[in-house]
């Protein structure tokens, strides 16, 4: 997703197009998960009454047929179990699997419980006949045998992949209407919502329920490592796609609160909720906004700083932790404070895209405080490093209108006006999808550590 804010401090382009490259189109269209309940725990519950196709328990051997099925980080044959599934479908399945986790636990237990419910409130019975019972301790046999943690680890997994490795989304048409819906957006407009099925949720679901210490029944996914690295996964993830899931990123930060890298994609991911390309499909919907999660820019803005500077504080080293603070910085105007982040950030980056932003920003910093010199300066560097892109002319001729010189400012229209077409050509447009491209890598190493531990 590209943000539409200028590359230049101030007043819309004086092109009269805004920020917008001067030719071609490319967006990445984003989305929200909205949980009309306003429920960060996520239960689903059906609007509509309509034919079963499969039983609970029958629902729960497929699930568990695909759990053993399934390679880990690879799309087989085991994730498409969920292709016909229905949002009431997987939250039933909570139930119905937690019943089996329980005897997994005591497989004397022929007494069931619901999953505890939020802010401690007490949960209620859940029961079965005679022959779903017999059935629950089958599944719950073959469940012990791969490892209580290890089983809801490659729970989450699945779910993960059945999302990434499929649609891209926990979105399917025609699903039956649930508590969630994915709201899609692009260009800072509403484009319309499909109903999500629960996958993110049940797999979040799954991790809840771990406890690292054998001598320990009580939950403590705080405690594992691999869920810290799979909450990771899912914040780059959500960054690459521009899909956000706001309550379960704020999830992996409640778990996990004082993890540089959590609290970096955290951070951007607040970045981007507050850019006006999610903003302003939001301005005219309060409900909407309130059920994602997502503040005003300004508190969006507010968080990511406060985040990002909490990641530099845990990592000094952080160097694009430092980098996206110094650009929330200028996104607030605080450019006494943003210009030495920025500086000590192009001191230190290698990555020729990094330093693009960099100094772009740090020319939107410099204008900011009327250092137009070293504004011009900063956003001849990044044209330098960029020949390409579109924005460092049109920040440079800005500039010129700026100080007068209108001779300047057309030469360098002029100039823009011959570039490429094509919005890849300039990474200002996708700034805040990179820290997405740690997803893939990520991805990667939670499946390696799972697959060691599978029989071979």
């Amino acid at each position: 997703m590209r943000s539409t804010t200028s590359p230049f401090p101030g007043n819309r382009a004086h092109s009269g197009r805004g920020s917008r490259p001067a030719f071609g189109r490319r967006s990445i269209v984003a989305a929200l998960l909205v949980c009309l309940a306003g429920a960060v725990s996520g239960v689903l519950v059906a609007q509509t009454v309509q034919p079963v196709k499969y039983s609970r328990l029958q629902r729960l051997e497929q699930w568990t047929e695909a759990l053993e099925r399934h390679q880990p980080a690879e799309k087989d044959a085991a994730l498409e179990t969920f292709a016909d599934w229905t949002a009431p479908e997987f939250a039933e399945l909570k139930i119905s699997f937690y019943s089996a986790l329980q005897i997994v636990r005591d497989p004397s237990i022929r007494t069931f419980f619901r999953p505890p419910l939020p802010n401690g409130r007490p949960s209620t019975q859940a029961f079965y006949s005679r022959d779903e019972v017999r059935q629950l301790v089958d599944v719950a046999k073959r469940l012990r045998k791969l490892g209580e943690s290890h089983m809801l680890r490659r729970g989450a997994m699945l779910h993960l992949d059945a999302v990434v490795l499929g649609s891209g989304n926990d979105a399917r048409k025609g699903s039956r209407r649930s508590d969630f819906f994915i709201y899609h957006m692009d260009d800072g407009q509403a484009l319309g919502q499909q109903d999500a099925l629960g996958q993110w949720d049940f797999a979040r679901f799954l991790l809840e329920q771990i406890h690292p210490d054998p001598d320990d029944v009580r939950p403590r996914p705080s405690d594992d490592d691999w869920v810290r690295r799979w909450y990771r996964t899912l914040l780059a993830y959500q960054l690459s796609q521009m899909h956000f899931n706001v309550a379960d990123a704020e999830r992996g930060l409640e778990l996990f609160p004082s993890d540089p890298e959590i609290l970096f994609l955290e951070g951007v991911l607040h970045e981007a909720l507050s850019s006006p390309a999610i903003q302003e499909p939001l301005r005219n919907s309060e409900q909407t906004r309130q059920s994602a999660l997502v503040r005003s820019a300004g508190g969006e803005l507010d968080l990511a700083e406060d985040l990002l500077r909490r990641a530099v504080k845990r990592d000094p080293t952080f160097v694009e932790a430092r980098l996206h603070l110094g650009r929330v910085l200028v996104e607030r105007n605080n450019h006494k404070a943003a210009l030495p982040e920025l500086t000590q950030v192009l001191s230190k980056i290698q990555d020729r895209i990094l330093q693009y932003y960099g100094q772009m920003f740090l020319g939107r910093s410099a204008a900011g405080i009327g250092d137009m010199a070293g504004a011009r300066a900063a956003f001849e560097r990044a044209s330098q490093l960029v020949p390409a892109a579109q924005s460092p002319p049109l920040a440079l001729s800005q500039l010129a209108y700026a100080r007068g010189d209108t001779d300047e400012a057309t030469a360098l229209l002029q100039r823009l006006a011959e570039l490429p077409s094509l919005e890849r050509d300039d990474p200002w447009w996708f700034y805040n999808t990179t820290a997405g491209r740690f997803f893939a890598p990520s991805h990667q190493e939670i499946a390696a550590d799972l697959r060691k531990e599978m029989p071979q």
